[in-house]
């Protein structure tokens, strides 16, 4: 624990933000495992094993990219302004954890992802096959 609080609207946030993290990491470790199990199958991988590793993939990312905008963005807005949001003002610069989040996951269109798995799920398909995502 970082400290104690009695704010309850703190703590409501806190517990927002620790349980979007873990449900992040959950997803991730769906995906890594069936990563794993995909990859150790090696050649007698099916096409159908190989586009549900890659919907869960899919979804990991999209998963853990908004949860990052979403993390820091609150934080953000629990700070108000105090302690130094904006790194100019000379303080620990939140901020700067929002833009990287933003930075990194505005090259990937959570859209287009959205729906490939939508489609994968409801008609069957198969993403494109993909070497760089």
């Amino acid at each position: 624990p970082v400290g104690s609080g009695d704010d309850p609207y703190l703590l409501l946030a806190y517990g927002e933000l620790a349980t979007a993290a873990h449900a992040a990491a959950a997803v991730v470790e769906r995906a890594t495992d069936a990563l794993a199990r995909g990859l150790h199958a090696e050649w007698s991988l099916t096409l159908e094993e190989r586009a549900d590793i890659s919907v869960l993939v899919a979804a990991a990312e999209t998963v853990t990219g908004r949860a990052a905008v979403h993390i820091t963005t609150r934080i953000l807005e629990l700070v108000d302004g105090t302690a130094g949001a904006d790194s100019r003002g000379g303080g620990p610069g939140f901020d700067r954890f929002w833009r990287n989040a933003r930075a990194l996951t505005a090259p990937t269109r959570a859209d287009h992802r959205l729906r490939d798995i939508g489609d994968h799920y409801l008609n069957g398909t198969h993403a494109r096959l993909t070497l760089l995502a």
